[in-house]
C-alpha cells in the first residue's frame, strides 16, 4: 500500500486502506454532512443557493478546495417519497447530504484548520445553514459493495441515504460486520442487483474519533443508487428485499428503524472516477 499523500496533489487511490472500512486507520475518508436550512429561506431558495453559490464558491477558494478529492451534493426531494420500507422514517429536517472525500484523516484536519476556511467558507454557511446543531456530520470510510461504473455520470441519479445507529448492546465490530455482510448478500440477489446502480456503505471511522469533530450517533450510512424513484420504489417493495436485507437490518438498527433521505445527486468535482462534472450550476428542479 502506498503512503498517504503528505499534501494535496494529484490522484490517490480511494480504496487503499489497512483493513476493513470500519477498522482502517489509514486511507481515504469521506465527510457526510446532513444540513438543515435556515427558517427564513424557502426550500427551493436553499437548494439554489447551495448548488449555484456555495458549492462553486467552495471550489473557487483553491487553497481550501485543493484538499477535496471529490465533492458532491445530494438534494432531498420535497415531500415524502413513496415506496420506502415502513422502518425508514423520512421526517428528518435534513435537506440532503454534502459529501467530501479527502486522502486521509490527517489531511482532513489540515483541510478544516486551513485559514481560508475561517476567512472565506465558514462566513457563508450561516447564510443558508442552520447553526443550532440540528444538522449532523460524520467522518466515514466508504465500502463499495456494488461500485458504480467508472466514468458513469452520477449527476441526476437518485440516491437513498439510510442513516444507521447501532442497536443498544451490540458491539461496534459486530454491527459493522453484519451491515457489510448483509449488503454483500443483497447484491447477490439478481432481481435486486438489476435495479441498483450502486450500493455503498459509509462506516463511521474507527475510534478514537477526532476531538475536533462534533459527536455523532451515526454509525453507518447505506447508500442505494437508482436511475429513478420508480426504480427505487420497485427495489424496496420487492419481497426479496424485505425478507433478506430488510429482515437482517432490523436486527442491528436501534429501535428497528432508520432515518432515510431520498435525494438527487449533483457532482461538483471528482478526481477519482474522472466522470463528467460541471462547475457551472445546472438548471435546478427535482424531476428533470
Amino acid at each position: 500500500m502506498s503512503e498517504p499523500n503528505p499534501s494535496p496533489g494529484p490522484w490517490t487511490d480511494p480504496d487503499a486502506r489497512d483493513g476493513a472500512a470500519w477498522t482502517a486507520t489509514r486511507g481515504s475518508v469521506k465527510f457526510l454532512e446532513f444540513p438543515v436550512r435556515i427558517p427564513a429561506m424557502s426550500r427551493r431558495a436553499f437548494h439554489l443557493y447551495w448548488q449555484r453559490h456555495h458549492s462553486p464558491h467552495v471550489m473557487n477558494v483553491t487553497g481550501f478546495s485543493q484538499f477535496m478529492r471529490k465533492y458532491s451534493t445530494a438534494h432531498v426531494y420535497p415531500g415524502p417519497s413513496a415506496g420506502l420500507p415502513a422502518g425508514y422514517t423520512q421526517d428528518t429536517p435534513f435537506e440532503g447530504a454534502g459529501e467530501v472525500w479527502l486522502s486521509d484523516l490527517d489531511e482532513a484536519g489540515r483541510w478544516l484548520s486551513h485559514p481560508l476556511y475561517a476567512e472565506l467558507i465558514q462566513p457563508d454557511e450561516p447564510r443558508f445553514l442552520l447553526q443550532d446543531g440540528s444538522g449532523e456530520v460524520v467522518i466515514t470510510r466508504e465500502e463499495k459493495v456494488l461500485p458504480i461504473e467508472q466514468d458513469r455520470r452520477e449527476t441526476g441519479l437518485v440516491k437513498v441515504l439510510v442513516i444507521h445507529a447501532r442497536r443498544d448492546g451490540m458491539s461496534r465490530s459486530e454491527f459493522h460486520e453484519r451491515v457489510s455482510a448483509s449488503a454483500a448478500d443483497l447484491v447477490r440477489v439478481d432481481a435486486l442487483r438489476r435495479r441498483l446502480m450502486a450500493l455503498t456503505v459509509s462506516h463511521r471511522i474507527a475510534d478514537p474519533y477526532p476531538d475536533w469533530m462534533p459527536s455523532t450517533a451515526i454509525d453507518a450510512v447505506a447508500e442505494f443508487w437508482f436511475t429513478s424513484r420508480e426504480e427505487m420504489a420497485a427495489f424496496f417493495s420487492d419481497p426479496q428485499f424485505s425478507t433478506g436485507y430488510g429482515a437482517a437490518e432490523r436486527q442491528w438498527l436501534r429501535g428497528g428503524r432508520a432515518r432515510a433521505v431520498v435525494t438527487r445527486v449533483h457532482v461538483v468535482h471528482d478526481e477519482y472516477s474522472f466522470q463528467p462534472t460541471l462547475m457551472q450550476p445546472l438548471s435546478f428542479d427535482w424531476e428533470g
